[in-house]
C-alpha cells in the first residue's frame, strides 16, 4: 500500500468536482462514513451509483481517486496493481487515414526499438484500432476516432506496466513517439498527456 494523499492534492480533484458537482474532499468524507475503506473497488463504485446517483463513468473515477487517497493504489495504478500510461493528439484526417499513417510510421525497426510485437488492426463503426503486445506482457492500444469533420483523435493506451517508474518512462517514450509521428503531418492541436481513471 502507498501513503495516503490529501484530496486537494489529488491530480484529478478539479476534474472530478466538475464532473460530479461534489468536491473530492466531500466524496472522501462520505465514503469514509459509509465504511468504504472496507469495501472493494466494485462495491465502492456501486455505492456511489446507488446512494448518491453518480453516473457510472464518474463513479469509477471517484472510486479510483478514493482508493488513491486512502493509499490502496498510487496514481496510474490499476486495481490489479499494474500501471498504465497514455497520450493523445488531434490530427488532420479521417480515422482510417490516420491509422494508415500510423501503421506506415510504426515500421518493424521502430516496433523492435520499442519492444513491440506484430500489431493487429481492427475497426468498429466509429473507431480504428492498432494493437500490439510487448515481451514484458504489457500491451498497447492505439485508438483513433473522428473528433470533428476532417480531424481525428489518436490515443495511445499502454496497460500492464509493471512499476510506477516504468510508467513514467513509457509516458515520456509515447510522448516522444507522438511528437516524431506528427513532425511530417499537420497537427491542429497540441499533444495532451492524459490520465484515464488511473
Amino acid at each position: 500500500m502507498s501513503a495516503e494523499i490529501l484530496p486537494q492534492d489529488h491530480p484529478h480533484a478539479a476534474r472530478l468536482e466538475r464532473g460530479t458537482g461534489v468536491p473530492l474532499t466531500e466524496w472522501a468524507r462520505r465514503l469514509d462514513e459509509a465504511g468504504a475503506r472496507e469495501l472493494d473497488h466494485t462495491a465502492i463504485a456501486r455505492l456511489l451509483v446507488e446512494r448518491w446517483e453518480v453516473d457510472q463513468w464518474w463513479a469509477q473515477g471517484v472510486t479510483v481517486a478514493y482508493e488513491q487517497l486512502i493509499g490502496r493504489r498510487v496514481v496510474g495504478q490499476s486495481r490489479d496493481g499494474d500501471f498504465a500510461a497514455s497520450a493523445s493528439r488531434t490530427l488532420d484526417g479521417a480515422p482510417g487515414e490516420v491509422r494508415e499513417r500510423w501503421h506506415a510510421f510504426m515500421t518493424e525497426a521502430r516496433r523492435d526499438a520499442l519492444g513491440l510485437e506484430e500489431p493487429s488492426l481492427s475497426d468498429t463503426a466509429t473507431w480504428r484500432y492498432w494493437r500490439a503486445g510487448l515481451a514484458d506482457g504489457s500491451r498497447v492500444s492505439v485508438n483513433i476516432t473522428a473528433k470533428d469533420p476532417g480531424r481525428s483523435t489518436l490515443g495511445i493506451e499502454h496497460k500492464g506496466i509493471g512499476t510506477a517508474e516504468e510508467r513514467a518512462a513509457w509516458k515520456d517514450a509515447w510522448a516522444g513517439v507522438l511528437a516524431e509521428f506528427t513532425v511530417p503531418a499537420t497537427t491542429t492541436d497540441r499533444t495532451t498527456t492524459t490520465e484515464s481513471h488511473r
